[in-house]
């Protein structure tokens, strides 16, 4: 799987499966990319405002359109929460889409509330829909449905769930972090990336720190770009 990504003013990169560094040297450019960043990840910057700095193309055969869906804005690994409702909300989903007694179960729920609804209230028109992933994240959490992070001894351990875990619950196709390098062995880096592309997924991660080379042994692909913004490509 190839993927691309354009940051402005910079030619596309293009990204394999695997682990791949974005190093911006220049500490403005690298701050005005993260706070970019989280203003997509919270939808305040439109998928087609043409004028965004930052595009994911993440589909080989129309390599031209852009799809935000297949992408996960996770941020820094720190404030990840593997075992937060938004992760079990995934597993429901991937547990419904597999089983066709629980969706059965939800389009007859809906269906029952229409009906009752429009008997009591018949001068609304739109249909509405009972939300069933809403209280279920509950009952999952009551029912000790979680990720085992006991056995975690580093961040390594914790970035192999989170690999594990999009790749078995969601059809993700990128991952993007900041701040990988400066919590990870070069070891650990190499072997994340292998990893990554046993499973097929992409994770990217922006950074900023003093690089000259790329570091002696270190098996993934690494952009870096300098403070005078020339661009480097490992």
């Amino acid at each position: 799987m190839t993927n691309s990504i354009t940051i402005f003013p910079y030619q596309p990169f293009e990204i394999g499966s695997g682990l791949t560094l974005f190093n911006f040297q220049n500490k403005s450019e690298f701050s005005q990319l993260i706070f970019r960043l989280h203003n997509l990840k919270k939808h305040t910057t439109l998928t087609d405002d043409t004028n965004r700095i930052l595009h994911f193309y993440t589909d080989p055969k129309n390599p031209f359109d852009e799809n935000i869906k297949d992408v996960e804005l996770l941020g820094d690994l720190n404030s990840f929460d593997i075992n937060s409702a938004t992760q079990l909300k995934i597993i429901l989903k991937k547990v419904v889409a597999n089983s066709t007694i629980i969706k059965d179960e939800i389009e007859g729920a809906n269906s029952e509330l229409n009906n009752l609804v429009f008997e009591a209230i018949t001068q609304y028109t739109v249909p509405l829909s009972m939300d069933f992933y809403a209280n279920f994240e509950k009952i999952l959490k009551a029912k000790g449905v979680f990720v085992d992070t006991s056995k975690w001894q580093n961040y390594c351990d914790k970035i192999m769930d989170v690999i594990s875990f999009y790749s078995e619950f969601s059809s993700k196709k990128l991952l993007v972090f900041y701040g990988l390098e400066r919590l990870l062995s070069l070891d650990q880096l190499n072997e994340i990336d292998e990893y990554l592309k046993s499973v097929d997924l992409t994770i990217i991660s922006l950074e900023s720190y003093p690089m000259l080379l790329k570091e002696k042994g270190l098996n993934i692909k690494v952009y870096s770009i300098d403070n005078d913004h020339v661009r480097f490509d490992y």
